[in-house]
């Protein structure tokens, strides 16, 4: 019989919430869709501030990742209240779990049309930097979608010890916050693809003044 008194272990119940998770939500898949509403958000942030009136492509790319970046903590968010609060299949099963384990202790494009200005190196310049950009966003998101098991088990255990599911807790933080976690876990991967964004964006404007898009810079 367990010891309800024994010292709650906070890796053992985030491992067996990443075994459930793997088990019944298909964390990867999930977190591949949220990162994918994400990449989507910052185009879109990124049109709607040039529309605003920012053509700087050094300044407007790592804002348009930061807005990216608040719409993956809300979709992050989302995730995480629809698996606690739903009350059917296996959203609900994953609750039962978590009530359960209260006494538990321990592109390439085709240039054929185009008019380019550029001398060759400079065109490659501007390919390499674009390429290195996409590689960025690229790493981040296929790095958080293979960590999504750990991640999103750590966050679903925070807001189960936030919300005291979890009793005879001592010696553990009860109000621990989910987004600490996951600030902890994502942030510095965005932080690498805003300053690569933005070093991207400086060196194409310095190789074709005026561009203020990737397309316009390629038809300039």
């Amino acid at each position: 019989m367990r010891d309800p008194d024994k010292l709650f272990d906070r890796n053992r119940e985030v491992n067996r919430q990443r075994r459930l998770l793997e088990k019944l939500a298909s964390p990867r898949l999930s977190m591949t869709l949220i990162s994918l509403l994400t990449a989507g958000s910052g185009f879109l942030a990124s049109w709607l501030l040039l529309l605003a009136g920012i053509h700087t492509l050094w300044l407007r790319y790592p804002l348009a990742t930061a807005i990216a970046y608040l719409v993956f903590l809300q979709l992050l968010w989302i995730w995480l209240h629809h698996n606690r609060d739903d009350s059917s299949g296996e959203a609900e099963d994953l609750a039962i779990e978590l009530v359960d384990s209260s006494s538990y202790g321990g592109g390439s494009s085709n240039g054929s049309g185009w008019d380019f200005d550029l001398d060759g190196g400079e065109l490659l310049g501007v390919v390499l930097v674009a390429l290195a950009a996409l590689a960025a966003l690229v790493f981040a998101a296929f790095s958080i979608v293979s960590i999504a098991p750990l991640l999103l088990a750590e966050l679903l255990v925070d807001v189960a010890l936030a919300a005291g599911l979890y009793r005879h807790v001592r010696g553990m933080d009860r109000n621990r916050y989910w987004l600490s976690t996951a600030l902890a876990h994502t942030l510095w991967r965005f932080a690498a693809v805003a300053v690569l964004a933005g070093l991207a964006g400086a060196l194409m404007q310095w190789l074709v003044p005026g561009a203020d898009s990737i397309g316009d810079l390629f038809h300039r």
